[in-house]
């Protein structure tokens, strides 16, 4: 299995920290990706993190979010799957 991957994406709300972890499952013997997003948000004029968790599947020779997603963190998706691309 693969090392955790670490990046952080230029969006027009700010920085986008982004950790890929690798993950077995049991039952298929497949590789999925555990995604964790922090994603920029300005409250009360601070700048705090909103939290996503989702899981990268393996769709063909894409990796893709594993259930639906807000448009924002849809729109990393193909960033991330090159990124797991790039690592293996």
């Amino acid at each position: 299995m693969g090392e955790d991957i670490e990046l952080a994406l230029e969006s027009a709300d700010g920085t986008i920290d982004c950790r890929l972890e690798p993950t077995m499952n049991e039952d298929t013997n497949e590789l999925y990706y555990s995604a964790t997003i922090l994603y920029p948000d300005m409250v009360s004029g601070f700048f705090r993190s909103e939290i996503y968790c989702y899981d990268l599947i393996r769709k063909g020779s894409m990796y893709v979010f594993n259930e639906p997603v807000e448009d924002k963190i849809k729109a990393l998706e193909v960033k991330l799957g090159d990124a797991i691309r790039q690592a293996r």
